[in-house]
């Protein structure tokens, strides 16, 4: 995502952006998958999931970029899904966040998609038809966190590892890879609770399905 939508969707929580890496941060331990609504009666497709990344957490050990690439099979032209930001707290210590795709509510990839090659489906995770993806990059303009990106054939981007085999509404590679629990992933609605309204939107723009923790140092 971009240093300027970061900015804005943190200036007021006390953090402000020192640079941009390309390596990794820290996946967490296996979330329990959707309990709540599977007691209710609610379906995966029913409920938005999404990560939460708790900034005091991760040590940039790049292992949630390492599992993301070896699990999904990336090539080696592919840019990584997961990408890593490094900040300065309110305290003026540095602090890492790690960024995949937002799974945005209103995704305006999907909207400029002129070949129908995106779709949100269920847990809300937005994915990518390669086979019908033209290369046009309207997609890339359009988001406003950056996130699809290009190989030698199509668009690429994050899907929670729906393409390396896990399904919808379950824990991805990158959160199960993590040793420090600072990423975490499941029902939006459960991480917020579970953060006990600590936890707040990484931005605005499109609604994105991502949470910060920590924000205030």
């Amino acid at each position: 995502m971009t240093r300027r939508v970061l900015l804005q969707g943190t200036a007021a929580l006390g953090i402000s952006a020192l640079a941009v890496g390309g390596a990794a941060c820290a996946g967490s331990s296996a979330y329990a998958e959707d309990a709540s609504a599977a007691a209710s009666g609610s379906r995966v497709g029913d409920v938005q999931y999404g990560f939460l990344v708790d900034l005091g957490k991760c040590v940039n050990c790049e292992l949630c970029i390492e599992a993301c690439r070896r699990e999904n099979r990336l090539s080696d032209d592919t840019p990584d899904r997961r990408r890593i930001t490094l900040f300065v707290n309110a305290k003026g210590e540095n602090v890492t966040l790690s960024t995949s795709c937002m799974h945005c509510a209103e995704p305006s990839c999907l909207r400029v998609c002129p070949a129908g090659a995106i779709t949100k489906g269920e847990a809300g995770i937005v994915s990518v038809d390669q086979e019908r993806c033209i290369g046009c990059k309207y997609c890339f303009q359009a988001c406003p966190y950056e996130v699809p990106r290009y190989n030698a054939l199509s668009m690429d981007k994050c899907d929670c590892c729906l393409g390396a085999g896990v399904p919808a509404g379950e824990t991805p590679h990158c959160v199960r890879a993590c040793k420090f629990d600072a990423l975490q992933y499941g029902p939006l609605e459960e991480l917020k609770a579970q953060a006990n309204g600590s936890a707040v939107p990484i931005a605005q723009e499109n609604d994105p399905s991502c949470l910060l923790l920590g924000t205030r140092g």
